[in-house]
């Protein structure tokens, strides 16, 4: 995945303009290359498993296979399509655009002119506009069917997940098909049969910028400015939107603590807890989270660190938060730092690193219940974004049987990912950011070495009926769904 410098997602890292930083017009297909080639080093010899999923020969065809294609047609928006790093299928590593470079990059390309959403595998449009109907389903762009364009398109999961519903299809195909216009061919309804066919201009990033800010979907956006944000949808029921599990373990409390007395003390029968579109955060804080619905008075809360990689093997490049360069004696305390809190397996065959007691001092296996809990009736929502520490509080509640769950597949694996302590590099000539994990983390203490894992699954799936029908209303299709099945439940225990 890419993480883009203005558009969408933060900057990771702040950049600023040195000197003799290249500008964007200045580099060459000799530049794009030598940072893919660096940046294949820093992946082969610095991540903490590479080759889980992947033999080193088959990453090194497909790498061979990408870095043809960038070699014949070398740019910016290619050197962006080429990254590598799905190829080992780790959901946390990923890329960040220096903001200056993708600046003039997007003030010298076009854009898709429509904002749009994908969901089971179609192309919907997301945005209110005067030509094309909210929710038709756009088939092909410029002659080429959407499917080809959403293959094309790369977004890092663990394992053998496959987020589909993650991909920004407009912000690829302009990557793709940088166009002066776009001939869309589409459906005007899920039931239509006959296409219809409109251009479109394309447009500057500024009008893009704005496209996604018109989107109809997601629906809750509010709860991007609270990180944390309880509201009442009925009676009978609150609904509790998590987007971060990053706040440290006092604000969380505060936050979560004067939520559940409220709704104990208004004696609410029904929680529905979001945490779709949550990046995770802290894995210590998932048990103060779940303590506050655990049904039980102390729950287990079991995880375990691990890397095959503990020394900083590539030292070029290599930054802290500021984008200063490490010094050989930042290195040597950053290796001592992992030498303290991992001891080599003893286990022959083994090998891997495991975290000591000394790497997560707050680690608490047995959890107590928290005074405010809630016993009520409680779903979840998750999705194709909820992703780390928010893929272990997922798969805390499904395996404590806490409640129903709906939505999508989580990003991250049920039963590990990889998180703990972050490194970044700085590619020389493009300026993009490599950001790498130092650790894989195994939930339930489950150490395993297969290739494939899945993520967190739901219980219930919203349709392509009901989700074209939440576009059109302007609803939250998962909030929605859970609303309705809740409605079905009381009319049940009515009869």
């Amino acid at each position: 995945m890419i993480k883009k410098g203005l558009l969408l997602i933060a900057l990771l890292l702040s950049s600023s303009f040195v000197l003799g930083q290249k500008k964007y017009s200045e580099l060459t297909k000799e530049d794009y290359l030598n940072d893919f080639d660096i940046l294949i080093n820093i992946i082969k010899k610095q991540h903490p498993n590479p080759f889980r999923t992947i033999s080193e020969k088959d990453l090194d065809a497909k790498v061979a296979e990408i870095r043809k294609k960038l070699e014949e047609n070398p740019s910016y928006a290619n050197f962006l399509l080429s990254n590598p790093i799905p190829l080992i299928h780790d959901a946390h590593s990923s890329l960040s655009t220096d903001s200056t470079v993708f600046e003039d990059f997007t003030k010298e390309t076009s854009f898709f002119p429509i904002n749009t959403i994908v969901y089971d595998g179609k192309v919907f449009v997301n945005q209110h506009n005067p030509t094309i109907p909210v929710g038709s389903i756009i088939t092909k762009v410029n002659d080429v069917k959407s499917e080809d364009y959403l293959k094309r398109i790369n977004v890092t999961t663990d394992g053998s997940i496959e987020a589909d519903d993650a991909k920004d299809f407009s912000f690829y195909v302009s990557l793709m098909s940088p166009e002066q216009e776009y001939k869309i061919t589409y459906l005007d309804s899920l039931n239509a049969v006959e296409s219809k066919e409109a251009t479109l201009k394309a447009v500057n990033y500024a009008r893009n910028y704005y496209n996604v800010q018109k989107a109809i979907l997601p629906v809750d956006i509010i709860s991007y400015s609270y990180g944390i944000y309880g509201q009442k949808v009925n009676d009978d029921t609150y609904c509790l939107t998590i987007k971060t599990f990053a706040f440290s373990e006092e604000f969380a409390y505060q936050k979560l603590s004067s939520f559940f007395e409220k709704i104990n003390e208004e004696g609410v029968k029904n929680l529905i807890i979001d945490i779709r579109g949550n990046g995770g955060g802290y894995l210590s804080n998932i048990p103060l989270f779940y303590s506050f619905i655990s049904q039980e008075k102390v729950f287990k809360n079991n995880y375990r660190y691990a890397t095959k990689v503990i020394d900083i093997n590539v030292r070029e490049n290599l930054i802290d938060a500021s984008g200063r360069q490490y010094s050989d004696m930042d290195i040597k305390n950053m290796n001592n730092f992992m030498f303290q809190r991992y001891d080599k397996s003893e286990v022959e065959g083994d090998e891997y690193y495991y975290g000591n007691n000394r790497l997560d001092e707050s680690y608490v296996e047995n959890y107590p219940r928290d005074r405010y809990f809630f016993e009520g009736n409680t779903m979840l929502l998750i999705d194709n974004n909820t992703v780390s520490a928010a893929a272990y509080f997922a798969s805390l509640f499904k395996e404590n049987k806490r409640g129903i769950i709906i939505g999508q597949e989580t990003r991250t694996c049920s039963n590990f990912t990889t998180a703990s302590w972050f490194i970044n590099y700085k590619l020389p000539n493009t300026q993009t950011i490599v950001d790498l994990p130092r650790s894989e983390v195994f939930f339930n203490n489950s150490i395993s070495t297969e290739k494939g894992c899945r993520g967190v699954l739901p219980d219930y799936t919203v349709d392509e009926k009901a989700f074209y029908r939440s576009i059109l209303n302007e609803e939250d299709p998962e909030l929605t769904f859970a609303l309705d099945l809740l409605k079905r439940q009381a009319q049940n225990e009515e009869q």
